[in-house]
């Protein structure tokens, strides 16, 4: 199977996925996993901050990928997946945090279905998602409105 993810997700140090770069740079941090190779024709070389509408880089990364054509990249895929684990693709940004903080590693997910009718999903990531809550207001707070203190002002002299 292949999935997608980012660099940081603790998932990752399991060992039991072949992990593979498709980013344009290396994480300058320590992983706690190894990147087994590299998939340059996923690259987006000269796309990235090029465009002010995702809708443009979509546009510009899709016909990119239609130059290197379905077969050269499942040909690819296929090697990675000869190594006997689950494929991951990994860029950087965490897209959990709502759809301002798009990835080109979606972008070709979304890519591939389209082209091939398969779907890649995004590998679980049991970090906690900061952009969400912690925890729900409790009912009490949602049923009661907060109480509010009239404030005395005392003199000291």
């Amino acid at each position: 199977m292949i999935f997608t993810s980012r660099y940081s997700n603790p998932e990752l140090r399991s060992g039991k996925y072949t992990a593979v770069r498709i980013s344009l740079g290396t994480p300058k941090w320590k992983l706690g996993y190894n990147l087994d190779a590299e998939m340059p024709d996923l690259m987006p070389f000269g796309l990235l901050h090029k465009f002010d509408l995702y809708e443009d880089f979509e546009r510009a990364y899709f016909a990119r990928l239609d130059q290197k054509g379905v077969q050269r990249i499942l040909s690819q895929l296929q090697r990675f997946e000869s190594l006997g684990k689950d494929v991951v693709l990994l860029c950087y940004e965490d897209i959990r945090k709502g759809p301002d903080d798009w990835c080109h590693r979606r972008t070709f997910a979304d890519w591939w279905q389209q082209r091939t009718g398969e779907v890649i999903p995004e590998l679980y990531d049991p970090t906690p998602d900061h952009s969400k809550p912690r925890q729900a207001p409790s009912k009490r707070s949602l049923e009661t409105p907060p109480t509010t203190y009239q404030m005395e002002q005392f003199a000291l002299f």
